[in-house]
């Protein structure tokens, strides 16, 4: 069961033109795999079965809840119930099924680990496994996605192929006539499934895609009109939802749960079809998609047992269904209260989990196994905080840039919340590495990048570092400009490369984020790497 969201939902790896990343003059702590990590900002957090699962800043992926199957990942070591362990490092997104987990790497290749009773872990093998082992037969492909469902798991790679694994006893691995799988086997193209794959969602015994044309396809089992079809049954290959009106070409991002599927268009506006369709204001099972009704529009949207959950712009969260929001079935979107505005969120069986702008993640819903992660078997019926596990510090503030002749004068506030590790350092830096510099002092506030060239436009960062995370701030563009020269029996004052400065000093701001920085976030700081575009699942 996976949910995909974001702005753009990218398919592919860019290869930037920056220095190798060998080369780029990263500090102790920092390299383009921690930059990458950090700045990737969704697809970060999963609620399972009654298992849950988060990664951190640093790509730290920890479980917490259910561990019968092994899903934890953690080798079986002992732990407290409900307590968060750590299962796998260098992870950028995961997505946990009902008993099994899996995640991809920042290499963009998969693993999982777990229940193994149907070849759902991909490795050739029918043995649950209690830590992470190679998801096997995609050599040479790079993974951008992954979704898990109750006994499958599912996958789509840089070129917009679709790949699936595990139980296919409904027809849920889209590979006609094949029943079952221990590695992955090609999504079916046949039927209309032409365009590239860029969003995928395995429900219980289910899966949905979305092509780069805006068309749903939907394979497996309709025992409860979850393929949106119009009642054509379980199909063993994808096939179009009837998705007329509004919805036609316009689809951007799909949601699988236990009974039921739901989409957000290109307008941000949501749909769902599937006996727990709901959201309309209606019990009644829809075969064809019907209109959510949300006030105003949602950026991602995710499915869980019987109930569903949507994320607005604002982060703000909402929720229908069986069970949403701790309540009893809600016929239309229900509001979730948080201590602060949300940046993921995933639905499982009968609990939700999310990440907040803060770092922190919260759960609500049953708590039984401890998915929670309030180390307690009580449920809740509005969010809680996930204990122990390391938060991110806030975010440089204010970020300016002043021009110097050659140079660029950095000026920032350091966050009050350094979250929950030892401060590091600042480390200011231009996007393409022509200058940097690194303070070790909390209070710093500003610094100098020196040796830059004059009407050159520059986007400039601040990356604040602790033990226990990393944040990097919104870009700012601005280019050093000349000035008057000075007499010639003047002496050339000295430029510093590192240099701790007051909140304020000489020249014109130059503020505000260029077109390119508006997607640079995520891709220009990793010294050349191939930074995946992922985006939410489930």
């Amino acid at each position: 069961m996976c949910r995909l969201g974001g702005v753009v939902a990218a398919l592919f790896l860019v290869l930037l033109s920056m220095p190798a990343a060998a080369e780029a003059p990263y500090p102790p702590g920092i390299s383009a795999a921690t930059i990458r990590t950090a700045t990737l900002g969704a697809a970060t957090v999963a609620a399972g079965g009654a298992h849950s699962c988060a990664v951190t800043s640093l790509g730290d992926l920890y479980c917490w809840g259910d561990d019968s199957s092994g899903q934890l990942g953690d080798g079986r070591e002992p732990h407290g119930f409900g307590t968060p362990v750590r299962a796998l490092r260098g992870a950028v997104q995961v997505d946990a099924g009902k008993a099994h987990t899996c995640a991809i790497d920042l290499r963009g290749a998969a693993s999982c680990w777990g229940d193994d009773s149907a070849g759902q872990l991909g490795d050739g093998a029918e043995t649950d496994q209690d830590s992470p082992v190679k998801v096997t037969g995609l050599s040479g492909r790079t993974l951008v996605e992954i979704t898990t469902g109750a006994r499958h798991s599912c996958a789509i790679d840089d070129e917009g192929a679709a790949w699936c694994w595990g139980d296919g006893s409904r027809g849920q691995l889209g590979a006609p006539g094949v029943r079952g799988s221990k590695t992955p086997v090609r999504v079916s193209t046949g039927s209309g499934m032409s365009d590239p794959v860029v969003d995928i969602s395995a429900g219980r015994d289910a899966t949905c895609a979305t092509t780069a044309g805006g068309t749903a396809f939907c394979w497996g089992s309709d025992a409860y009109e979850q393929l949106g079809t119009a009642g054509h049954g379980d199909r063993d290959e994808p096939m179009a939802v009837a998705a007329d009106g509004p919805m036609r070409g316009k689809i951007r991002e799909v949601g699988v749960g236990g009974m039921q599927a739901c989409a957000i268009d290109a307008d941000g506006l949501a749909f769902c079809w599937g006996t727990h369709a709901l959201g309309s204001g209606t019990v009644k099972p829809k075969v064809e998609p019907v209109a959510v009704g949300v006030t105003g529009t949602l950026s991602t949207i995710t499915a869980g047992g019987e109930h569903t959950c949507g994320l607005d712009g604002r982060g703000q969260a909402f929720c229908w269904g069986e069970g949403a929001g701790g309540a009893s079935r809600r016929a239309v979107p229900v509001g979730v209260r948080t201590a602060s505005a949300l940046r993921d969120l995933d639905a499982g069986d009968e609990h939700s989990c999310a990440f907040d702008t803060r770092g922190v993640v919260v759960c609500w819903g049953a708590g039984a196994d401890g998915q929670l992660g309030t180390g307690s078997t009580s449920a809740a019926a509005v969010p809680v905080e996930v204990k122990g596990l390391p938060r991110p510090p806030a975010a440089p503030e204010g970020v300016q840039v002043r021009a110097l002749d050659g140079g660029l004068r950095v000026f920032w506030r350091p966050p009050a919340d350094m979250g929950s590790g030892e401060f590091l350092y600042f480390w200011a830096t231009t996007a393409d590495y022509g200058s940097t510099c690194t303070l070790a002092v909390a209070t710093a506030d500003g610094c100098e990048l020196v040796d830059l060239e004059n009407g050159r436009q520059y986007d400039v960062a601040v990356v604040v570092r602790t033990r226990d995370g990393i944040t990097v701030s919104d870009l700012v563009t601005a280019a050093p400009a000349a000035v008057a020269p000075l007499p010639s029996d003047t002496p050339e004052p000295r430029r510093m490369a590192v240099s701790v400065l007051p909140g304020a000093g000489g020249g014109l701001p130059v503020t505000g984020l260029s077109p390119i920085a508006l997607t640079a976030i995520g891709t220009l700081l990793l010294g050349g790497g191939l930074a995946a575009l992922l985006v939410r699942k489930r």
